[in-house]
C-alpha cells in the first residue's frame, strides 16, 4: 500500500513536470514565432523551420526586429519613434505575407515574390537605425543617419502601399501616389 502511494506520488510529479515542460516549450515556440516581441503572430508555428519563401521572409521580419529590440541605443538616443514605426510597419507586411501564403497556388508565388521588396525596406530601415547607433557620438552625423533612416521608413510605407494597393486588385504600377 506504502509503495503504491509512493509510486503514485512520483507518477504524478513525473507528469507535473512533463506538463509544466510542454507548456513552456509551448510558450517559448509562439514567442519565437512573433515578428515583434510580445505581438501573437498569425503566421503558422511551422514557419519557425519551414524552408518555403513564406517562411523565410517572415524569419527575415522578425530578425530585422529582433536586431533593433537588442540594441538598447535606439531608445537612449531617442529613436523609439522610428522602432515603433518599422516595427508596425512589419506587422502589417507580415499580416500580407501571411494572407499571400493562403492563396491559391496559382496566385501564392507572385503575391509572396511582391513582398521580398517591403521585407528587405524593413531590413534596410533597421540597418540605417543601427548605424545610427555607432555614430551616436556626432550628433550631426547622427542627425543625417537618422533623416537616412527616415525616408528609408518612408520607401517602406510607399512599398507597403503599393502591397496594399495590389491586394485590392490595383496591379502593379498602377496611377496613384502611394499612401500610407
Amino acid at each position: 500500500m506504502v509503495i503504491t502511494i509512493a509510486l503514485v506520488a512520483v507518477l504524478a510529479a513525473i507528469g507535473g513536470f512533463a506538463g509544466a515542460l510542454t507548456l513552456r516549450s509551448r510558450t517559448e515556440f509562439r514567442e519565437a514565432n512573433e515578428v515583434v516581441p510580445g505581438v501573437a503572430s498569425n503566421a503558422p508555428a511551422g514557419w519557425a523551420g519551414a524552408h518555403s519563401p513564406e517562411a523565410k521572409l517572415h524569419r527575415r521580419l522578425r530578425a530585422a526586429i529582433a536586431g533593433a529590440h537588442d540594441n538598447p541605443r535606439l531608445a537612449a538616443l531617442g529613436l523609439t519613434a522610428q522602432t515603433k514605426q518599422i516595427e508596425r510597419e512589419a506587422l502589417a507586411i507580415d499580416d500580407h505575407l501571411i494572407a499571400a501564403a493562403a492563396l491559391p497556388a496559382r496566385h501564392r508565388d507572385d503575391a509572396i515574390a511582391a513582398l521580398e521588396a517591403p521585407v528587405a525596406a524593413v531590413e534596410d530601415a533597421v540597418a540605417a537605425l543601427l548605424a545610427s547607433t555607432t555614430v551616436g557620438e556626432s550628433k550631426e552625423l547622427l542627425e543625417r543617419t537618422v533623416a537616412d533612416a527616415d525616408i528609408r521608413l518612408q520607401a517602406l510605407a510607399q512599398a507597403r502601399a503599393e502591397v496594399e494597393r495590389i491586394d485590392r486588385g490595383g496591379g502593379l504600377g498602377e496611377a496613384g501616389p502611394a499612401t500610407s
